[in-house]
């Protein structure tokens, strides 16, 4: 700390220079002068946000996060569509370092339909002269063997310029694949069979073609979105299976299909059979009744001629 200029102090300017600025400079500084108090000065200290990230961490939390910013920043919390802070319910935790720069992390839990959400996390000064946003949102798209995948990213609309940049994640182990520069339009690639549509990146479409991708590529595909105070990444979750296993689930599935149907012409031949039972009982039924019927009714018939006989032969009996 010293004087900005020794010789300006005859002429009422001591002012003063502090170096190398820290959290420590902060305070009320007081400017005496002939034993008369002339001003008091306040000064405070900002270390200002310079970055911020999110990811998802090992435990599947999503986290944001920020270091060597002083005082502690407001982190907050929103989804598109919108929730409730109720139902996001971030932690966040505020480390201060040697220096008493804060180191921050704030975590959420994933929602149960996550794939439905992009998560937004907003760190802001403390005095309000800053506010970094990083968003991500998730996705899953399954490819098989062989066969080209495109894996979808478009740039939100409020983004005007960006950098890309897409990196592959497997075993834990991040490798860049592609950079492109929306104002320059360059694009550089560290994989041969890694590209973009030029035609449709000019729109904004990011999307990457893997070209017969092996099942070596399965994992973390991330699309990360680069412009001043903003970051937005969109993460994709591929599954590469094998030939083989679609055609075998190909197969499977129509061995279930003819199986179902199977079953159900089974019980219609059941249904069938039982019905036409039921019905054969039913004539033999029927026809057992009228032969009991047909038997009854002749030896009704053959007893009143004779009752007719035993009548006429009477009155010729008295007659003589």
């Amino acid at each position: 700390v010293r004087l900005v200029s020794d010789s300006s102090v005859s002429d009422g300017n001591a002012s003063l220079l502090v170096k190398q600025v820290d959290t420590r400079s902060r305070g009320r500084y007081k400017c005496v002068v002939n034993n008369v108090t002339l001003t008091y000065v306040v000064a405070t200290v900002e270390a200002p946000i310079r970055s911020i990230s999110i990811d998802i961490n090992p435990s599947g939390l999503i986290q944001c996060s920020t270091k060597d910013v002083y005082p502690a920043p407001v982190v907050q919390w929103s989804t598109e569509p919108w929730l409730s802070p109720a139902a996001l319910q971030p932690i966040t935790r505020m480390a201060p370092g040697g220096k008493g720069l804060f180191t921050v992390e704030s975590i959420l839990k994933q929602q149960n339909n996550s794939l439905d959400h992009i998560y937004v996390c907003d760190i802001t000064s403390k005095y309000g002269t800053q506010t970094w946003t990083a968003s991500l949102q998730l996705q899953e798209i399954t490819g098989f063997e062989g066969k080209d995948l495109v894996i979808p990213c478009k740039a939100p609309k409020n983004l005007q310029s960006f950098s890309l940049v897409w990196t592959f994640t497997a075993a834990n182990k991040t490798t860049d694949i592609l950079t492109y520069d929306s104002q320059t339009h360059e694009s550089s690639s560290s994989w041969d069979h890694a590209e973009l549509e030029e035609d449709n990146a000019l729109k904004g479409d990011v999307s990457l073609s893997l070209e017969n991708p092996g099942l070596e590529l399965s994992g973390i595909y991330t699309c990360a979105f680069l412009e001043a105070e903003t970051r937005h990444l969109i993460q994709t979750r591929v599954v590469i299976t094998s030939s083989r296993q679609g055609k075998d689930f190909l197969k499977y599935n129509l061995w279930i299909l003819g199986i179902v149907a199977g079953l159900i012409a089974l019980l219609a031949l059941t249904l069938i059979i039982k019905r036409y039972r039921v019905k054969s009982k039913r004539n033999q039924d029927s026809t057992q009744e009228d032969a009991e019927m047909q038997s009854m009714n002749p030896d009704k018939t053959s007893e009143e001629p004779q009752a007719g006989n035993k009548l006429m032969t009477q009155p010729s009996g008295s007659h003589s």
